[in-house]
């Protein structure tokens, strides 16, 4: 049976350390995405990117990897789109903070062109 996801994620955060990387790998373990064929985590040279469509993404567990190793130098952003709720909550990478903001899927949609 093949059913929608409730959660999609998407993001990227660079440059990132071989530790910083392992760190996000371990957060992002127990993930449970509908297709097991694609990877939540990927690194593309200095680059950490997420990709994830399922029911359940370690949101906690990852951004407190991220608190632990962001830097003034890291930018990125990790969108939380959550279907169930029907909100987006972006949290933004920079000057080694997280900034997180939140609004209505309808919202982001009709801000988008959609």
């Amino acid at each position: 049976m093949n059913r929608d996801p409730l959660l999609k994620v998407y993001g990227h955060v660079y440059p990132v350390s071989d530790a910083f990387y392992a760190d996000l790998e371990a957060a992002c373990t127990g993930a449970m995405p509908d297709d097991t064929d694609e990877s939540v985590l990927c690194r593309e040279g200095d680059m950490a990117r997420f990709s994830f469509e399922g029911v359940y993404f370690p949101v906690d567990e990852t951004l407190e990897v991220l608190n632990r190793h962001l830097r003034p130098e890291h930018q990125g952003k990790l969108d939380v789109l959550d279907l169930e709720n029907w909100r987006l909550i972006r949290h933004v990478f920079e000057q080694g903070r997280i900034r997180t903001s939140s609004a209505p899927l309808n919202n982001v949609l009709d801000y988008a062109g959609h």
